[in-house]
Formats: C-alpha cells, structure tokens, sequence
C-alpha cells in the first residue's frame, strides 16, 4: 500500500485564445466557452471517460445570469462534454459546483481540487476544474422587486450594469482604477513607468505569438503558449474562423501613442486605456489528480500543484494583494523567492503590477515573460487558471522547475499558487 503523503498534480491544462470585448466570442457564451476548454482538458489528459471517473467539476465564473442558465453551469458543462465522449457513467455523472473569488477565481478553483484532493475523507482521485467568462454578454439588469401582491409583478427599478457593479466595492467606495492609482503613487510609480510597462507587455505578446503553437503552423522544437488550443467559431459577419491568438495584443502599439492617451480619473492619473487590462473572453480547465491515483493508472501529468495561498490587504489598495500571497506562500512551503524560477503576476493595471514587483523585488526577466492582461485581457475569472496553465507550459519550456502564479482581488485580497514541473 502507498504510504507516501499525499500530493496534487495537475494532469493536463488548455485555455482559450482571449478575445476582446465584442471580437471573436461576441455571440458565444460563457457555457458553450467552457465546454470547449474542458473537452480540450479531457483529451490532452489522455484519459478514457470510460474508466476513469471523475469525483467532482469545480466550475468558476463571476457574471453569472440567469439569461443562459449559468446557475446550472458545472452540470450543464459535464454533460455535454461528456455527450462528446458518449460517456454515461463518469463525467456525466459528477457532482459539480461554482464557486466565486472575483478576480481569484481562476486560483480557486484549484484551490477547490486540491483541497478536495487532499482530504483524508473525500477519498477523491480525479477533479475537473474550470473557469470562464463572456464579458462582452454582461446584461443590464433591472433591479425592480417583486411585488408583494404577486411573485409575477415587479415593481418598478433602476436598470444597473452588471459588468460595472463589480468594478466598484460601494462599501469602501473603492473603484478598481482608484485603488490602482492610490496603491501605485504609493510605491512611487510614475506616469512614464506604466506606459513603458504596458508597452513591455504587448511587445512580449507579440514576441510569444511570433513562435506560437498552432494547429496551421509548422511544428518547432520551441513552441510557446502551448496552452492555447484553436478555438472555431464564426465572425461577426457569420463566416467560419479558427481563432489560435489573443485578440487584445496590438502590433501597431507605440509608445508615443501610450503617453498620449488621457488619464481615466484625474489630469495627472496613473491609470488610462492603455495601462489597464482589458475586458475580455475566454475559457480555461484543468484535470487535476492525487498523485498516487495517477501514478497507480499510469496517466502522466504536468506538474505538481504544491499548494496555494490566499491573502487580504486593505481594499483601498487591492491592488497590492499579490505582496502578502506570494510571501504567505512562500512561508507556507518553505521556499525563498530564490526557489522560484518563473513568476506570473496579474497586470490588471499597469501601476498595480509595478508597486508589487517593486515590493517584491520580482526579477523583471523572469516575471510575466510573455506578456500579460494589459495586451492579452483580464477574463476575470478565467485568468487565475489561464496564467497558471501558461506558467507550466512556459516553465517546460524552458527546463525550469517552479513557478507562483498571483493576482490581486477586488475587495482587497491576493491570490497565488505554486507549481513545480515533475
């Protein structure tokens, strides 16, 4: 009998290409997204539906509505992916669940598997996690009740933007941009810094999808962002594409055009359109496995998920939340930050990120190496598990052996999970 402690590996990972608002996913919702990143998971996984059982889904998504019935999203998702595997006994019949962490959603779904993983009375081998988001259908809600006289009458109501509501934590009165220009003026962040910045993170991008893995190009021997899979769908104009690269990253980016563009809060802001991430859509998921479960079935996998951290910070400066989670979690595995040879930390402003390198001293040619959500998009909930999914294909790459992925998360939290390539 194995009596080896206990771990968590991630078996396989896949994540969308990201679009931007009203581009490649404008009329595919955030279900139909999912299905395909998690069909992608399965077969990368190389598992058989057919024998190997899935204990549970952990699906994530932030601007749930009840127009596409995103309440049922798990069980709705396992079904019809496992419709695609004409598999009746396994995935078809998991229990799934959603669960919520704003901007660290994406790590809480991990952080879901593992735990579920880890536990001595779960008795669980094998989860599905996932994480999705379709920005560009956010509805506007109206906000009329229900009448006491009859649950069929409303009264009469604001209409609210539901993608605006969650920019915004009315009880700190702390609009994300805000927090971003409070935190980064706060570390010495300059104007000039965050264009130059988000300038890095599009010539990156460029640079990555220049060598990028894709069904159409010539196999390389150094073929990045192999987490990508194509995705096809139809345009605008309903003519079929294959979408293989983020949609958000600009060849024609300058920095001449940076610096011009007008601050979005004040005359002398941080924060403008172009050192801001973008509202975006995509998918990401990942099979997930007790390693012993894995090794006794003889499923290779990508790497050990070593554990995750959640930490808060105050909300006005939420955006330096990466700070105590990536310490917290260095403690908690006895690592230094020296142990760690790649980082990915969530650019959701330009002068969010550079307060946190800076506090971190975060080695700049070994932090966000192929760009980051100010090129690619900011997929709220999907990005915590895309960055991770992109950090172990980088680190393989490579030949490196750990990385930390980290976001900040609205209403003053950080989020971060370590992996190490086996």
């Amino acid at each position: 009998m194995d009596k080896r402690p206990k771990e968590v590996v991630i078996v396989s990972g896949a994540r969308t290409p990201i679009g931007k608002h009203g581009g490649y996913y404008n009329y595919l919702p955030a279900e139909d997204l999912a299905v395909l990143a998690v069909y992608e998971a399965i077969v990368r996984s190389g598992i058989d539906l057919q024998k190997t059982r899935i204990d549970h889904v952990v699906a994530g998504m932030i601007y749930i509505d009840s127009q596409n019935q995103q309440i049922y999203l798990p069980r709705n998702v396992a079904v019809r992916v496992a419709e695609k595997f004409n598999d009746k006994e396994n995935l078809r019949v998991a229990p799934g669940k959603t669960t919520l962490r704003i901007c660290g959603t994406g790590f809480q779904v991990l952080a879901d598997a593992f735990d579920q993983l880890m536990s001595e009375t779960e008795n669980a081998g094998c989860v599905l996690s996932f994480a999705t988001e379709n920005m560009s259908q956010t509805n506007l809600i109206h906000q009329g009740r229900r009448k006491k006289e009859s649950v069929w009458d409303f009264d009469d109501g604001p209409m609210k933007d539901y993608l605006m509501e969650g920019f915004n934590h009315n009880l700190f009165k702390t609009l994300m941009p805000k927090t971003a220009e409070l935190y980064g003026t706060q570390t010495g962040i300059t104007r000039k810094d965050c264009d130059e910045f988000s300038y890095l993170s599009h010539t990156r991008a460029m640079e990555a999808q220049s060598k990028q893995w894709n069904r159409f190009a010539k196999p390389g021997a150094n073929e990045y962002l192999r987490g990508i899979f194509n995705v096809d769908t139809v345009d605008q104009k309903g003519n079929a594409i294959s979408v293989w690269r983020d949609e958000g990253t600009k060849y024609d980016i300058s920095l001449e055009e940076l610096a011009n563009l007008r601050p979005m809060l004040k005359p002398d802001g941080l924060v403008t359109p172009g050192t801001a991430s973008q509202i975006s859509d995509g998918a990401a998921a990942a099979v997930l496995m007790e390693r012993s479960f894995a090794d006794q079935h003889n499923i290779p996998y990508l790497a050990v998920l070593k554990g995750y951290q959640f930490s808060t910070v105050p909300p006005e400066i939420m955006g330096q939340g990466p700070v105590p989670a990536i310490k917290d979690l260095l403690a908690k595995l006895n690592m230094k930050k020296e142990d760690i040879d790649l980082f990915e930390v969530n650019e959701a402003f330009a002068a969010q990120y550079l307060g946190v390198e800076k506090e971190l001293d975060l080695p700049r040619d070994r932090t966000n190496v192929n760009g980051g959500a100010i090129a690619m998009g900011h997929n709220i909930a999907a990005t915590g598990l895309r960055i991770t999914i992109d950090l172990v294909y980088e680190l393989k790459r490579r030949g490196l052996k750990r990385g930390i992925a980290s976001a900040c998360i609205g209403g003053g939290q950080g989020g971060a999970v370590c992996v190490e390539i086996v």
